[in-house]
């Protein structure tokens, strides 16, 4: 906020974080902040949730905000019109006494002012962030605002990234009364709020996040070609994560934890965690999960085809939280064996287009809504086995689309997974907007799962019709240049089917996985 405005009542509320005042927070590895602020003298409640990280280039932040009365300023003719809206507020200052700092505030709609400062109130309108991207969007329960900065930008103002500076964080809710309630992270005794004052900022060092890249496999991709091909494979390509993946046609579940719990599965496990990569497990497991035979006695767990019936072919009843309890005994088993290194779970709706339910209560939601209702709802039965566990929500086919009528929980991340792309071309304009509206509905962490060496999908996926790996190093480090900028720091693909047959067939696999090492860097 620019100026010390009076519009009616006007309070300041946050969640005390004392803490903060004494040691750096680092908001680089990631910092969420997740609250109900309730302001009590206004009788109202408000959610606001903010997410932030570090890239090795680029600052990510995410704020989602929980407003039913939304004030915008319309015709909107320059940033100075922000100044009465509902927004948010990003401060840096790379010293306490804020004698240069830095403003951003961002409206519902994603329009900036930002500005300079020095310390008291002198203000430089003319200045504007460089490398400042945003998007944003309204919801039906407030709005959505993401952006980020170049790590360099932010250096260059003086902020030393490494060792420490300061931070404001700041949501501004304009009521239509003409009221107006400022919210701050960190507490304010003021009786008229003042963002401006050193005592509101917090100390920061952001180092960069950890970076996943990886691949994702069958066990036979494993046991057909040997232990001593997988650790040439892990050096050549320089990954630090395998996904065992298991889907209903090829390698079914059963098939990964025979493997998983096998001799030479325990061996391919010790070799991963030696060799300091992480394992996961990502699998279309719904129809382990909830027992087709429980049709007979509860059709209702089932899905709704557009008939108007209850068939028990794939998937469930989404909006059931019945038919989800009843996994559970089914989901413990797994978990005896499934022990994700990351503490990430993936367990995705069954792989076929159109079947999702069409009951009363689900017609209502998308297929990525209904995906994230049992996301919600299963996450909440593995915490109990995993207090530490995330669970990913599938952004492919039916899904791609981002929720808007369900929020995720901090726990659910995305994975975007691309399948109908042409490599030819970088990633189209409509998925670009469907990815960044993905990232604003899941902040909290975003995964990539693409099929740049998916062999099994070149051969359209079929076992005797495999074909020599059209593999293309240049799409590859292009879209990797791309999702980093977009903010992921989690990225693998298939590289399923380079197996035994196909080093017989086409030879070595050397090039492909040396290639692949060299598109991340």
């Amino acid at each position: 906020m620019r100026k010390k405005l009076l519009f009616g009542l006007i309070c300041v509320m946050t969640f005390p974080l004392q803490a903060q005042k004494q040691r750096p927070t680092d908001v680089g590895e990631g910092l969420h902040i997740s609250a109900v602020w309730a302001a009590h003298c206004h009788n109202v409640s408000k959610e606001i949730q903010y997410y932030c990280y570090s890239t090795q280039e680029r600052f990510f932040f995410t704020f989602e905000v929980e407003d039913s009365t939304l004030t915008l300023t319309e015709p909107f003719l320059s940033e100075a019109d922000v100044e009465p809206e509902d927004r948010v507020e990003l401060f840096f200052s790379h010293t306490r006494e804020m004698q240069e700092y830095y403003c951003m505030e961002i409206d519902p709609k994603g329009r900036v002012l930002d500005y300079k400062a020095r310390y008291y109130r002198q203000f430089d309108y003319n200045w504007n962030f460089a490398s400042l991207k945003v998007t944003a969007m309204i919801t039906p329960w407030g709005y959505r605002i993401g952006g980020s900065l170049l790590r360099s930008e932010l250096e260059q103002l003086g902020c030393d990234l490494e060792n420490g500076f300061w931070m404001g964080i700041f949501q501004d809710d304009f009521k239509q009364d003409g009221s107006v309630i400022w919210h701050s992270y960190i507490r304010s005794e003021d009786t008229v709020p003042d963002f401006h004052k050193p005592d509101i900022l917090f100390p920061c060092v952001m180092h960069p996040k950890q970076e996943y890249r990886g691949v994702v496999i069958y066990p036979n991709d494993v046991t057909s070609v040997g232990m001593k091909e997988w650790k040439r494979r892990i050096r050549q390509s320089g990954i630090n994560l395998i996904g065992l993946h298991a889907a209903t046609s090829n390698d079914p579940l059963d098939t990964l934890a025979a493997f998983v719990q096998s001799r030479t599965g325990r061996q391919f496990l010790r070799i991963c965690r030696r060799m300091h990569v992480d394992v996961e497990y990502e699998v279309h497991a719904l129809l382990h999960l909830l027992p087709r035979e429980l049709y007979s006695t509860h059709p209702e767990f089932f899905r709704m085809d557009t008939n108007g019936q209850r068939v028990a072919d794939y998937n469930l009843c989404f909006s059931n939280e019945e038919a989800v309890k009843a996994m559970e005994p089914q989901l413990a088993a797994i978990l005896q064996w499934m022990k994700p290194t990351t503490h990430r779970y993936f367990f995705w709706p069954d792989d076929k287009q159109e079947k999702f339910c069409h009951c009363e209560k689900c017609r209502n939601y998308s297929p990525s809504e209904q995906s994230l209702m049992y996301e919600k709802a299963l996450l909440k039965m593995i915490l109990a086995y995993d207090p530490k566990a995330k669970l990913a929500h599938l952004a492919y086919h039916q899904t791609q689309a981002a929720p808007v009528k369900v929020r995720a929980d901090s726990g659910i991340f995305l994975e975007f997974a691309p399948i109908l792309r042409n490599y030819n071309y970088p990633l189209p304009p409509e998925s670009d907007k469907v990815l960044q509206e993905n990232m604003l509905a899941f902040p909290n962490q975003n995964h990539i799962l693409e099929y740049w060496l998916d062999e099994s999908m070149y051969a359209h996926w079929k076992r005797n019709a495999l074909v020599p790996l059209p593999f293309q190093p240049e799409s590859c480090r292009r879209d990797i240049r791309y999702y980093r900028e977009t903010g992921a720091t989690s990225i693998t693909c298939f590289a399923t089917w380079l197996n035994g047959d196909y080093l017989r067939l086409f030879g070595s696999t050397e090039a492909i996985f040396t290639s692949y090492r060299h598109c991340f860097e």
